[in-house]
């Protein structure tokens, strides 16, 4: 029975002003309980840059992993438990290309339906196949697996990195292994067959944006890094990502607040029940800091950990800083 003890918390806060005018009104009593209660341990910071979000450098180390190249963290295949293939995520975009930029549409934005995903995967497939590209589920619509010899060393930032954003020279993909001018000129092929495809055909006529490119994230070889302990304690949350990536703020407050009640909560009671304990990282988009709460040992002394409580400058104890 899987037994979780660390809760890694992916975009728990964001840089966007508009959401951070969010954080005074959220009702959290579960993580207000939590940070009273716990200390910090470990924190991290990116470079501006970087192409791995604080959210994957917080789990990687969370599951023992040595460290990897930037964007080179093997997830997809990870996640898909194929261990020592090169493996990597396909995720069907929109570039929205101006004169002088380029920005990229997540699927999650998108309304891909899972009919239309099947038919533009199902008409690139035998391309891919040719060059040695398999395609698989992915786990949702909007992903598919990708595993082959031409994902080897490949890096690129995460799609959580560049989505609604322009897109950073410095962000785009590539690998200095022989394959990868070949996995270029695969993707290039796969935009120009869905040039004319009968789904974007129909997405244009309802006034949706084409399916028009590929982002790959993910990739890598996993060769099972780290014990399995570690992975059977560790629970990534990625619900407030979804929201964060379609730009719905109201979703992510009430997810939050799901989270709280239904994840947070019942965590603290499960702590002071067995007396053993827990972790909470926290991730937003600069860093990430990890609090650990251990039944056992005194509680640290109470702090403002709520901005909207204090009375003198902000503290740099507050939850979101440096997140």
């Amino acid at each position: 029975m899987r037994m979780t003890r660390h809760w890694i918390i992916a975009h728990a806060s964001t840089d966007d002003p508009a959401w951070q005018a969010e954080l005074p009104g959220l009702v959290l009593p579960g993580l207000q309980r939590w940070l009273a209660a716990a200390r910090v341990t470990l924190e991290g910071r990116i470079e501006p840059d970087a192409l791995s979000t604080p959210h994957e450098q917080a789990l990687a180390r969370a599951l023992g992993w040595p460290l990897h190249p930037d964007g080179a963290y093997p997830w997809a295949g990870w996640h898909a438990g194929r261990r020592d293939v090169a493996c990597a995520w396909l995720l069907p975009c929109h570039w929205q290309i101006s004169l002088d930029h380029i920005v990229l549409l997540p699927p999650q934005t998108l309304q891909l339906s899972a009919t239309h995903a099947a038919a533009l995967r199902s008409s690139w497939a035998a391309l891919a196949e040719a060059e040695g590209l398999t395609l698989t589920d992915g786990g949702a619509p909007w992903r598919w697996l990708a595993s082959g010899a031409l994902l080897e060393g490949w890096r690129s930032a995460s799609l959580h990195r560049v989505a609604h954003r322009r897109l950073d020279p410095a962000w785009q993909p590539g690998s200095p292994h022989p394959e990868a001018r070949r996995l270029r000129r695969l993707l290039e092929e796969a935009a120009m067959l869905w040039h004319t495809h009968p789904v974007n055909e129909e997405r244009t006529a309802c006034g949706l944006p084409a399916i028009n490119g590929l982002w790959v994230e993910g990739a890598g070889r996993w060769v099972g890094d780290g014990p399995a302990a570690d992975a059977a304690a560790v629970m990534p949350v990625d619900a407030l990502s979804e929201a964060v990536l379609r730009g719905d703020l109201a979703a992510w407050r009430a997810t939050w607040q799901r989270l709280d009640a239904e994840v947070l909560t019942p965590a603290l009671q499960a702590a002071q029940a067995d007396q053993q304990p827990r972790w909470l990282t926290l991730c937003g988009e600069r860093g990430w800091r990890t609090w650990c709460l251990d039944p056992a040992t005194a509680a640290p002394p109470p702090r403002r950990w709520w901005p909207w409580r204090r009375t003198a400058a902000p503290t740099p104890t507050a939850w979101w800083l440096g997140l």
